[in-house]
């Protein structure tokens, strides 16, 4: 039995995107991942998933980014294994249940309506809260509960490139604030790329508008003297056999230069502790 799908705000839509892809990766018998709960949501929603089929760019892109924001928040569990993770736009993202690790904190945080349809498929648990409020609404610092000196790190999964290079700034200097040494892992498009979201298949099939993009994250990193860039992976340097005809043109160093610049995931502290 399907379920109807509530109206969900502009940026929100686009958390149909990943899903469906997780979903359709999961399928496969050589997949990068396995998200069964992608795949009982998507089975289960209403909604004309079909419409995003035709981009195997912004497919690999959800997918391998996907397999390193899974990889580097098992790398911060590892380090702070009863640390604090911020899941910022969290949308339908199960990361928490597949890096779980027993003793962490999470919170899961999104819009009402995001929060709303994801508590359909979704239950909060001792360690692991929903907040539904705007990122930019900094109420939600008070929400999250952090302990004096606890470790805290927040994740921002195909998010940024929807708002403004200000609203960003703001985000993360209210991170810093309120917990120094936060660590923050970010994907972001090219700054070539902004404005050009009519033109990216998957993205174009939504309301959804880009708006900031850097063309390395160490960039994000000279807003503050205090912000320190810790690294940065290529989703391009990944899985290489499964990008087509995309895998032999980056074998020209310019392109090669700008798809990463594209698809990229960074890593700041924001703030020393």
């Amino acid at each position: 039995m399907t379920e109807s799908l509530l109206q969900l705000g502009v940026v929100q839509e686009t958390l149909l995107i990943p899903l469906y892809f997780r979903a359709l990766e999961t399928g496969r018998p050589d997949g990068i991942l396995r998200d069964p709960v992608a795949v009982q949501v998507v089975e289960s929603l209403d909604y004309d998933f079909a419409k995003f089929d035709a981009s195997t760019p912004v497919y690999l892109d959800i997918v391998i980014r996907t397999e390193i924001f899974d990889e580097r928040v098992r790398e911060f569990i590892g380090r702070h294994p009863r640390g604090t993770v911020i899941n910022l736009g969290a949308g339908l993202c199960g990361r928490f249940t597949r890096v779980d690790n027993g003793t962490i904190r999470w919170f899961d945080l999104d819009m009402p309506d995001a929060i709303e349809l994801r508590e359909r498929f979704f239950s909060e648990g001792p360690r692991n809260r929903h907040v539904a409020r705007s990122m930019f609404d900094f109420g939600w610092l008070d929400e999250v509960e952090v302990a004096d000196g606890e470790p805290v790190l927040a994740v921002a999964e195909g998010l940024f490139c929807y708002f403004t290079e200000e609203e960003v700034r703001g985000l993360l200097a209210a991170i810093a604030g309120r917990w120094p040494g936060a660590e923050i892992l970010f994907q972001s498009i090219s700054r070539r790329y902004v404005d050009r979201q009519r033109e990216v298949a998957a993205v174009n099939q939504t309301r959804a508008e880009f708006k900031w993009g850097v063309d390395h994250g160490a960039e994000v990193a000279s807003w503050d003297p205090s912000y320190r860039f810790l690294g940065e992976w290529y989703l391009i340097d990944r899985h290489r056999s499964r990008w087509g005809r995309l895998r032999y043109r980056t074998w020209l160093p310019w392109v090669y230069r700008d798809v990463k610049q594209v698809m990229k995931i960074s890593h700041l502290r924001l703030g020393e502790r």
